[in-house]
């Protein structure tokens, strides 16, 4: 599992897209389009294009065992949540 973070702004479409084509894998896209995480073999190649990229930030990730997925697992390094009621891992009911 690899997970990618972009700086604020970045055309998450586009980011996806790129994704799409050099993995064939279909991120996940979280934290208004700057974090996506895929579930594929990565090569050094592929990891050494990814940090090229001007827009990333930070790559991270974790051995999963296979191409099985668990989703979403990291927080960039210098992430904070703006809204507090997300730091504590609930959101009331509406």
């Amino acid at each position: 599992m690899v997970e990618v973070f972009t700086r604020p702004g970045t055309d998450s479409q586009a980011k996806r897209d790129l994704i799409i084509k050099k993995t064939g894998m279909i991120p996940a896209i979280y934290d208004n389009g700057t974090h996506y995480v895929a579930n594929h073999r990565l090569t050094s190649e592929m990891l050494e294009q990814i940090c090229k990229d001007e827009d990333v930030l930070e790559v991270t990730g974790e051995y999963t065992g296979g191409i099985g997925g668990w989703g979403a697992s990291h927080e960039h390094r210098e992430h904070r949540h703006s809204n507090k009621q997300y730091e504590y891992g609930y959101i009331p009911a509406q």
